[in-house]
């Protein structure tokens, strides 16, 4: 069915509406809150001499050891039953390693140690992990970083997790450090201040456009698409991908997703497509609909990952923009894998 027979609706029988529910993934409010600051950060920037505090031990246990990985994540630490608590200005906070790692580690520094030795081996380490930190912090402002041998590692509010993966030799091995509200909340607004002083995006407010597909229709048929019932084959795949513009120009790739209920973009990393439409026609975009963002958020949403809310109910209803003004209403439907709409 090609645009000239779903324009007329013919052979729309195979024609059925869009169950977005059914396409895009759920995402929860903590981590939607997250998107933009927290969970785009990299905290080992804040760190910088954090490897050469170890550089003495490494050396006079004829080791090598590096960092392989620097991950922050929304979940608290997974399937870790060996924990310790420290405290950052008070706050507690959880490091957490798994009994694979315990074991890997151990292995590499301590050969051969086991039961109580181990014990003290981890306590060590992690006891000068919470020192190197606090020592090649490079923040806006110092913190008093305590071991807390005596608390209840249950106990410990977790609101966000830093995964660190580690190599000695050739052993890997991870570290999960679960970190307060209070601290998440500090490492979120310093990654969202440093992005909105760096980023390059237009001053003041931008309307912005969430749209799923455009089609260049002659100027003499806008009359017949735009007509209740008409059913239009957009040509492109049904799938959850999104495409932010700004007035006529993409800006962002994204892809949707559900959050409680209402539409969220996620924006997506890799290149931004941009097709043009046939030279003499019409660009008419097929749209979730438009919001006005300010500076500030359009830098947040220049990072790959970084999540845009909306209050756009998730279903398949969508409108029809032709230079940024709204001219028609329509259902989002799917024909043969491929998008396709009925106006409304």
């Amino acid at each position: 069915m090609d645009e000239r027979n779903a324009a007329s609706g013919e052979g729309t029988s195979s024609v059925q509406l869009w169950d977005p529910r059914k396409l895009i993934r759920r995402m929860e409010t903590h981590e939607c809150a997250l998107a933009r600051g927290f969970l785009r950060c990299r905290p080992e920037k804040w760190f910088p001499g954090f490897s050469s505090h170890w550089l003495p031990i490494t050396h006079s246990l004829g080791c090598e050891a590096r960092i392989s990985e620097v991950k922050p994540v929304a979940y608290p630490p997974q399937g870790c039953d060996v924990q310790f608590v420290g405290s950052v200005d008070g706050e507690q906070l959880l490091i957490a390693l798994d009994q694979e790692s315990v074991r890997a580690v151990c292995e590499e520094v301590v050969p051969g140690s086991q039961g109580a030795g181990t014990d003290v081996v981890l306590e060590y380490l992690v006891r000068r992990l919470l020192s190197s930190l606090a020592l090649s912090w490079s923040g806006p402002e110092s913190s008093v970083v305590r071991f807390e041998p005596a608390a209840n590692p249950a106990t410990v509010s977790i609101a966000g997790t830093v995964k660190v993966g580690f190599v000695v030799n050739t052993a890997a091995f991870t570290v999960w450090i679960g970190l307060g509200r209070n601290l998440v909340h500090k490492l979120d607004g310093l990654w969202r201040r440093q992005i909105q002083a760096s980023a390059r995006v237009p001053a003041g407010n931008s309307l912005v456009s969430l749209e799923l597909a455009q089609l260049g229709v002659p100027p003499q048929m806008l009359s017949d698409y735009l007509k209740k019932g008409t059913v239009i084959d957009l040509e492109v795949r049904a799938s959850d991908s999104v495409t932010l513009r700004i007035g006529s120009r993409p800006w962002m790739p994204a892809r949707l997703v559900d959050i409680n209920g209402k539409f969220g973009c996620e924006m997506a990393p890799g290149a931004l497509s941009t097709p043009a439409v046939p030279e003499g026609t019409t660009r008419l975009s097929v749209s979730l609909g438009n919001l006005t963002l300010d500076a500030a958020m359009m830098a947040e949403l220049s990072q790959g990952g970084a999540v845009l809310t909306t209050e756009i109910p998730v279903q398949e209803r969508v409108v029809l923009i032709i230079n940024d003004d709204k001219v028609g209403e329509a259902r989002l439907c799917v024909y043969e894998g491929r998008f396709a709409i009925e106006v409304q």
